[in-house]
């Protein structure tokens, strides 16, 4: 891991962004932590088709895992996104087995830090995140809580999609406490196949978040559900 650099968020949470080498080229990423030297709990975070690793949304939620519950967040760039924009996006079986690689190299390097608990990690990542994100947590056993939702097998967003067997093959795999998130209205995944998606996971802890709205229309309390899952998920484990 090169370490690139450090600042304060607008909250005033450390934030410090980094390059993970590994064979299948340079990983750009960012992360968060609380104040404190005890080792602490860390949630992967996934962004969206139209995001990056420090976007609007991926520092609000380092901030909200460091100051509200005392997590450190950690979040790369997809392909073609970000620090990687000018590349292809690659949805396809392959494509998304090297974004799994890009993850767990990126978790050998965190883990590898003494603030990191590698006991308690999760993964947080809903559209594009679920769909790089899910793959993962299904082969990761190191990830002992997730969020994902926001995709399905049907609506506009799915039609000729590459990834769909993929998620077919994966989601039973997701052995995992797992929060999964609806929109109602969603205009890009309906809400059939993202229940399709849903009720495919493995997990026997399997819970469903469902409102109306668009794709985009999210309600606030939604992201504070998604973080106070995942970090009590996380928090029992030390238990």
């Amino acid at each position: 891991m090169h370490w690139l650099e450090e600042r304060r968020t607008p909250r005033g949470v450390r934030e410090r962004t980094f390059e993970v080498q590994h064979a299948g080229g340079a990983v750009p990423g960012a992360l968060w932590t609380p104040e404190g030297d005890a080792p602490t709990a860390l949630v992967l975070i996934g962004h969206g088709g139209a995001g990056h690793k420090r976007d609007e949304s991926r520092v609000d939620l380092g901030e909200r895992y460091a100051l509200e519950h005392g997590v450190a967040a950690a979040a790369i760039d997809g392909p073609a996104h970000g620090g990687r924009a000018g590349g292809t996006l690659d949805l396809s079986s392959r494509g998304v087995d090297a974004m799994v690689t890009d993850w767990r190299e990126t978790l050998d390097a965190l883990v590898a830090l003494e603030e990191i608990d590698g006991e308690r990690i999760g993964y947080g990542g809903v559209s594009m995140g679920t769909i790089f994100g899910l793959p993962l947590v299904a082969a990761e056993p190191r990830i002992r809580a997730a969020v994902l939702g926001l995709c399905g097998f049907s609506g506009p967003a799915h039609d000729g999609a590459t990834y769909a067997e993929r998620l077919r093959a994966d989601a039973p795999r997701v052995r995992c406490p797992t929060l999964f998130v609806v929109q109602w209205d969603d205009e890009l995944f309906d809400r059939e196949g993202a229940f399709a998606l849903f009720a495919l996971l493995g997990a026997q802890d399997r819970r469903l978040l469902a409102h109306p709205g668009l794709h985009h229309e999210t309600p606030e309390h939604v992201r504070d559900a998604t973080t106070r899952f995942l970090a009590e998920q996380l928090r029992a484990i030390e238990a």
